[in-house]
Formats: structure tokens, C-alpha cells, sequence
């Protein structure tokens, strides 16, 4: 289980979307006010963005400790502005699972993904089924043991098919939901294609409740996704079977109780 938010919108420095917050990704870690399973989130934290100026890609920078121990944190989120980010604070499942390779945000190529949530009973059965959905290559580019990455993976694998990210969310799903007893599957996923971003998020479980989930739409376009609420503002909760679609001039928000793949 974790915490984390998703931005898109006008450029911002980072520390002004995830650190100055009145309830910010650090007191998200810290204090967390709607969690079920844990009372910490102290298992390592995550950013990516993007940068248009320098790459056309997505940037890293992650941590196995606690967000509140990083000495370099609030220097590099006071200099780096970004128009898209995923922030991540993590409670590890398994304490075999702590690591730098564990912590979230993933990243491959174009994408970013961040997971709230896990699979019960990943271990084997699961584990061995979704591993057999990947190729050799693919195979071959998985860092950790986590079913988080894993699941990002099967996203991957159909993208890399459909070349649509939407189709590739939903089908993820949708396998997910045949392969799993129980699971609660809330995504924030972002995409860098032709210099144009996109970010999507779910809210979704297979017979659990799913994690807490909000958004809030600025006047100016913006968008925050965060699993909890960051300020005083007006938030709206996202509902169980979900699925949000935003970029720089829309946002959309789509029932997914019965998947249907076009």
C-alpha cells in the first residue's frame, strides 16, 4: 500500500505541486489520514516528471528510505519545473520487498506508473500467470519482484501492441480481473508521446474497497489526482470503478464496472 498524487498542468516547481501542499506528499508518509493498513509510509518515495526543454522523456528520482530523511529533496524540488509529475510514498506489502528497485514510480521508455494497492496471494500462482502473459524482452527489463511492477508491465506489453494506452489500461484490467481473487488495483499512469503528455488514474479493487482516491480541477486547467486530499480546496472523490483521462485541455472520467475492450 502507498500514497501518491498525479499533476498535470502549467509548469510548476516541483516543490509547489508535492512539498508546500497544507497536507503534502511528506504528511502523506508521515500522517496519512485514510489509510486502512498501515499507519507509515516509510518504505521509500518516488517523483517523475518530464521536461520538454532538455528531453523529450520522462525523469527519475527515487529513494528506499523515508521521504522526510532525503538530504537532497527540497533542493532539486525548488529548481526542476515540470507540467507533469507522479509522486509516490510507499508501505511495502512485504518487508522483503523494500528496495531501490521496488520503489515506485516505475519507468519504461515513454511511460511513468505509479501503483496503490496489491494482489492477495501474488505468490505463485499470480505471479506465474501474468509472467507467462510477457515476452523474452520484456521479461528481461523487470527490475524488482513486485506485483506492482509487474502489473505495469502487462500494461506495457499491450501498449507496446495497440499503441493506445487507454486499450491497454482497460485490457490490463480486465485480465486482472480474471486472473485475481481479490486485488485493489488503484493506478496513476502517465504517457510522453509527440511532446504531448497524458496522465490517467483508476480507482478499482476486485472484492475489496479500493484505496482513497480524489481529484481537483483548477481554473486554470490543472489537475491534482492524490489519494488523499492536499489543501482546504474543493476535492471530489473519485468513485470505485473508475478511470480518468486528462491531458493539457481535457478530463474525463469514465465508468469501468463493465470493461468492454473495442
Amino acid at each position: 500500500m502507498c500514497r501518491h498524487i498525479g499533476y498535470i498542468g502549467n509548469k510548476e516547481f516541483i516543490d509547489k505541486i508535492i512539498l508546500e501542499k497544507k497536507h503534502s506528499l511528506i504528511d502523506m508518509a508521515f500522517q496519512p489520514k485514510e489509510m486502512e493498513n498501515a499507519k507509515l509510509n516509510a518504505d521509500g518515495f518516488g517523483i517523475g516528471w518530464n521536461s520538454i526543454e532538455y528531453e523529450k522523456r520522462f525523469f527519475l528520482y527515487k529513494n528506499y528510505m523515508p521521504i522526510w530523511n532525503d538530504p537532497n529533496l527540497n533542493s532539486f524540488a525548488k529548481n526542476i519545473k515540470t507540467n507533469l509529475l507522479i509522486g509516490n510514498v510507499r508501505s511495502a506489502t512485504l518487508l522483503t520487498n523494500i528496495g531501490y528497485q521496488n520503489t515506485h514510480p516505475f519507468i519504461f521508455e515513454n511511460l511513468l506508473f505509479s501503483h496503490n494497492g496489491f494482489i492477495e496471494n501474488f505468490e505463485p500462482v499470480v505471479k506465474g500467470k501474468l509472467l507467462g502473459l510477457l515476452d523474452n524482452n520484456l521479461l528481461s527489463a523487470i527490475k524488482g519482484n513486485t506485483d506492482s511492477e509487474l502489473i505495469f508491465f502487462i500494461i506495457i506489453s499491450i501498449y507496446k501492441k495497440e499503441r493506445n494506452l487507454l486499450k491497454a489500461i482497460k485490457k490490463t484490467l480486465k485480465i486482472l480481473s480474471e486472473l485475481c481473487k481479490a486485488a485493489m488495483l488503484n493506478f496513476i499512469i502517465a504517457e510522453f508521446k509527440d511532446t504531448k503528455c497524458k496522465l490517467y488514474a483508476t480507482k478499482s479493487a476486485i472484492k475489496l474497497s479500493p484505496p482513497s482516491l480524489y481529484y481537483q480541477v483548477n481554473k486554470n486547467k490543472s489537475v491534482f489526482i492524490s489519494s488523499e486530499k492536499l489543501d482546504k480546496k474543493k476535492w471530489v472523490s473519485v468513485k470505485n470503478n473508475s478511470l480518468i483521462e486528462c491531458s493539457k485541455n481535457k478530463f474525463k472520467i469514465m465508468d469501468i464496472s463493465n470493461i468492454e475492450i473495442n
